[in-house]
C-alpha cells in the first residue's frame, strides 16, 4: 500500500483563507483577548476585523510581489482583492458557528448590562 498524500499548494488565496481562520480562531479562544474582544461595541470589534483582515491582505499581496510566495498567475490588483475575499470567507462564517465560551458570554452580558 502507499502512503496517502496530499498536494497542498500555498497561494495567496489559500494562505489568506489560513490566515483568516487563524485570526477568527485568535479572538474566540486566546485567553485573556477573546474576553477583552468580546466587551467591545460590536463596531469597534468590525473595524478591529476589517483592519487586520485588510493588513494581511496587504501584507499575503506584497509577499506574493517578492515571490515569497509563489503563484501561477502574475500579481495583479485583481489578487489583492482575490486575497481580500478568501480572508473574508474563511473569517466570517467560521466566527459565527464557532461555539462562545462562558467568559465570553459573561464579558458580552457584562457590557450590555452597562
Amino acid at each position: 500500500m502507499e502512503p496517502i498524500s496530499f498536494d497542498f499548494v500555498f497561494t495567496p488565496e489559500a494562505i489568506s483563507a489560513l490566515v483568516g481562520f487563524a485570526l477568527m480562531l485568535l479572538f474566540a479562544y486566546f485567553p485573556g483577548l477573546r474576553t477583552k474582544f468580546a466587551v467591545l461595541a460590536s463596531e469597534i470589534k468590525s473595524y478591529i476585523m476589517i483592519g487586520l483582515l485588510t493588513l494581511s491582505a496587504v501584507v499575503i499581496w506584497i509577499l506574493a510581489i517578492n515571490g515569497i510566495v509563489v503563484t501561477s498567475e502574475p500579481v495583479t490588483i485583481n489578487t489583492l482583492l482575490k486575497i481580500v475575499l478568501a480572508l473574508l470567507i474563511s473569517n466570517q462564517p467560521t466566527y459565527s458557528i464557532a461555539p462562545v465560551l462562558n467568559d465570553v458570554k459573561a464579558a458580552k452580558e457584562y457590557r450590555d448590562f452597562k
